[in-house]
């Protein structure tokens, strides 16, 4: 799928579990499609802070897991037409500009769900652990995975929770959405019966250590979920590109009440 996208396969990292894995892998492959592999700890939390200590502070890290099929940017009016560099370029660019340190996408593909909301939002919003990214704070102890990091369920809300929390903001682009398959008869994270009974014990923790963030809800398959509440972003969005014009206007408005 990156290769597809054209993103260039040096800056292509695959982690894997175990030596076991990475013989398996290594051999499976395509050489010229990814730049190392590499073996980490077994566990998606684990794995994941592997990844960030791994890497300096302030680098820009596209997260992706390996059964991601393909990401859909035609309903973005931003994105439709451009590369998926391009876009992990703006989402990063838009981090900096906006003080924020996290970016994820839509947690759906559905296109009815996306095609109408706003291109971009910075107020608490779920950002999947599926495919976001980050600029990498490896020793920020605060936005450490703790509740969730024994047997990763919900690890992406507890992540998206104490990123809000640390920064007030946190960037997702509504209208760009994935294929992927969430749960399959097997998988890293287990049987689906074994993670409804792991998902009930998280949303259990997840609503003792956060319980103005959000409520637990059951879907109609029997998998808890944590719903997130919709709070307001903390920051100042005086970086953004609208401020900038807003505080244009305002000091030509002040400069014309001078010259009359």
């Amino acid at each position: 799928m990156l290769h597809k996208n054209k993103i260039d396969s040096t800056k292509i990292y695959v982690y894997v579990a175990n030596k076991e894995e990475y013989d398996i892998y290594i051999k499976i492959l395509d050489k010229s499609l990814y730049h190392k592999l590499i073996v980490g700890v077994k566990g998606l939390v684990p794995q994941r802070e592997f990844i960030m200590n791994s890497w300096t502070q302030g680098k820009r890290i596209v997260f992706m897991d390996d059964d991601i099929e393909s990401i859909d940017m035609s309903l973005s009016k931003l994105f439709k037409g451009h590369s998926l560099h391009h876009f992990f370029k703006t989402a990063f660019d838009d981090c900096a500009k906006e003080g924020a340190y996290i970016w994820g996408i839509y947690p759906v593909f559905n296109p009815f769900f996306r095609k109408g909301r706003k291109e971009i939002t910075r107020d608490l919003n779920f950002i999947v652990g599926a495919f976001y990214g980050i600029v990498n704070r490896p020793a920020l102890k605060s936005i450490k995975l703790t509740i969730t990091k024994e047997d990763s369920q919900k690890e992406d809300t507890e992540r998206t929770l104490k990123y809000f929390i640390e920064d007030g903001i946190v960037l997702r682009y509504n209208r760009i959405g994935f294929v992927t398959k969430f749960y399959g008869k097997e998988g890293g994270l287990g049987r689906f019966e074994e993670r409804i009974k792991s998902g009930i014990a998280a949303s259990k923790r997840l609503i003792a250590a956060f319980p103005e963030y959000g409520k637990v809800r059951t879907r109609k398959n029997g998998m808890p979920e944590f719903i997130i509440k919709k709070i307001p972003t903390t920051k100042n969005v005086g970086s953004s590109q609208t401020a900038k014009k807003t505080r244009k206007q305002s000091s030509k408005s002040k400069t014309q009440k001078n010259r009359s």
